[in-house]
């Protein structure tokens, strides 16, 4: 028998309900296995995506960051055709008067 289910040997003295017995406690062996093996998988999937989500977190993080530095600069570009654009109308009224 399994540690799972006690390790030690249940006997009834009845062989029909010993072997029954012991049939059930094999099957429930194999599901103590078989949760203990998804849980495996169920971390390393976890592990997986905590660490895809790091990454997306981290993309996000530059990407904000350079949208923020263009941002700047078209608005510093922005700025200066202002700039040129007052003193085109600065030198028309120039040459007007």
């Amino acid at each position: 028998m399994s540690e799972a289910n006690g390790g030690s040997e249940y006997t009834t003295g009845n062989p029909l309900v010993d072997a029954a017995f012991k049939r059930l406690l094999a099957k429930n062996d194999a599901r103590f296995r078989d949760i203990e093996d998804a849980m495996v998988v169920q971390g390393h999937l976890e592990k997986g995506m905590s660490e895809r989500l790091k990454q997306h977190a981290d993309f996000i993080a530059r990407h904000e960051q350079l949208m923020g530095e263009i941002g700047d600069k078209l608005n510093g570009v922005i700025g200066s055709l202002e700039q040129f654009s007052q003193s085109l109308v600065q030198l028309g009224k120039r040459d007007q008067a």
